[in-house]
């Protein structure tokens, strides 16, 4: 089995993550970190510990890749810097894990897609909830027709992180940097799961954003008509006294319920509720990621979940600033 040599682009909170994972195999090692910030770089080589003595440092990602050995790397950045670190990273050759959201617009994604594909090299998204076996169990249900064909859902994502989004705090609240506040953030996750679970593709919506004082949206709600004709109400928000998580899909037989507290529940028509049990669960998506690259895996969160998420995402910005409902591209 090869060794798999890993640069990490970004060296923020995540990037220290990802490499304490990889410090816990024996077939993969980091080789080279990058950030424009020497503070984040001497804490990701403090994570690092011995190990560091031997990885390149550099403060510009294309010196990086011209200059390192790499068989991947690992994308940590601000979100709108995703697609330019992604496809630098692919032109090289290389595999790509890269952060949530994969990218700002659904034409970026596309663009990504294809190249991975001409390069022949593994492109996956962070998105841990694809290895998380009530989600799994969620997507396996309603793949078997648990409560038939899914007509109506509704999501909320409630969180007390306004912080990290007033003027100033980090680059969250910078939109040139971000682009977006709470729905291009977390929202992300939980868009990505309702589309993940449930297969559906969205074709037209209506968004509405609250800034709060601030650069970017703190509250959101977005109305979705999908391309079944299924439709859905979500709302999120980072001013909340509580974090709270909830999804509920109806389908033509029944409903299927669950959240970050609350268990998953099934109620089909005319039978008792039942609480299925978690399926079992994947890997973290470092791990995973890995062992796709060394051929031993498929991928968990593939490019296509990261185009779906932008497009939902773009035509709810492109929505609130219009006023009026618009089509998904």
């Amino acid at each position: 089995m090869a060794e798999i040599r890993i640069g990490m682009i970004g060296a923020g909170g995540m990037a220290n993550y990802h490499a304490r994972q990889i410090s816990e195999r024996h077939d993969a090692r980091i080789v080279s970190i990058c950030d424009t910030s020497d503070e984040a770089l001497d804490r990701l080589a403090s994570t690092l510990g011995d190990a560091a003595a031997d990885v390149g440092r550099h403060d510009a990602f294309e010196t990086m890749l011209d200059q390192q050995d790499l068989d991947a790397v690992l994308i940590t950045t601000p979100h709108t810097h995703h697609a330019a670190h992604v496809r630098a990273s692919l032109q090289k050759g290389l595999h790509v894990l890269v952060e949530k959201p994969m990218t700002t617009t659904a034409k970026d994604a596309r663009e990504l897609i294809d190249l991975a594909e001409q390069q022949d090299k593994v492109l996956a998204i962070a998105y841990q909830r694809h290895g998380e076996g009530k989600f799994i169990k969620v997507r396996q249900l309603l793949q078997e027709g648990a409560i038939g064909e899914v007509r109506l859902l509704h999501t909320l994502i409630a969180q007390d992180c306004l912080y990290i989004f007033e003027p100033n705090a980090s680059w969250r609240a910078d939109p040139q940097l971000s682009g977006g506040g709470h729905f291009m953030d977390t929202g992300s996750h939980i868009n990505d799961i309702l589309l993940w679970t449930t297969g559906l593709e969205p074709q037209r919506v209506q968004a509405f954003i609250n800034q709060e004082n601030t650069l970017v949206d703190v509250h959101t709600v977005v109305n979705v008509e999908f391309t079944n004709g299924a439709v859905g109400n979500m709302a999120y928000t980072s001013l909340s006294p509580e974090w709270r998580e909830e999804f509920t899909f109806y389908g033509t037989e029944g409903v299927l319920r669950f959240g970050a507290a609350e268990p998953l529940l099934l109620h089909r028509k005319g039978e008792d509720i039942v609480l299925p049990q978690p399926a079992d669960g994947g890997k973290t998506p470092l791990h995973n990621f890995v062992d796709a690259v060394q051929g031993e895996a498929e991928v968990q969160a593939p490019p296509i979940c990261g185009l779906r998420v932008a497009q939902l995402t773009e035509a709810a910005y492109a929505s609130a600033q219009s006023g009026k409902p618009e089509q998904v591209g």
